[in-house]
């Protein structure tokens, strides 16, 4: 079991901060090539492509961006991993499955859809932990003071859970 230190999750809300303002970005980017991808096929089927400019891509594309960037070998989005954090299963911090990336992907975005309240909530956290966090299962922490697992991933029966599954407070 690797040791941890210090506190890995001092200074994560700032960089959380930074990450969002570069995944924005690329997503704003990856909004502009989708449309544009979406509208450039409406003209050459003549129109019969036209449904792809009516799908939700605000909403589609930072849920399929989150979940694949987190889900990856990454476990951090561009943004995030550029900022120096990595998302973590709060059981064993191992990498997070698939479904937790979907699920804390799509709460996020929920909770923007809602007016961001519910992203206030770090600022009551003692591991500066969102609300998508907390229901999803997962942790944001810094890379370099991240909790490595006592084994391989996939093997959540012999791993510790080296104390990090506490309730916030």
């Amino acid at each position: 079991m690797a040791a941890r230190t210090g506190d890995p999750f001092q200074g994560v809300i700032g960089r959380r901060i930074a990450a969002w303002a570069i995944d924005a970005t690329l997503l704003l980017i990856l909004s502009w090539v989708a449309w544009g991808g979406a509208a450039l096929l409406t003209v050459l089927t003549i129109g019969l492509a036209g449904g792809l400019l009516l799908l939700p891509w605000a909403l589609i594309l930072p849920i399929l961006y989150g979940t694949l960037s987190i889900g990856s070998p990454l476990s951090a989005t561009p943004g995030q991993a550029a900022m120096g954090l990595v998302v973590q299963s709060e059981v064993g911090g191992t990498a997070p499955s698939f479904g937790q990336a979907f699920t804390s992907t799509t709460l996020y975005a929920l909770s923007w859809a809602m007016g961001g309240v519910a992203l206030l909530a770090p600022l009551f956290s003692a591991r500066s932990r969102t609300l998508h966090d907390l229901f999803s299962g997962t942790l944001v922490l810094r890379r370099s003071r991240a909790v490595q697992p006592a084994c391989k991933p996939g093997r959540s029966d012999q791993v510790q859970n080296q104390g990090l599954a506490a309730e916030d407070g």
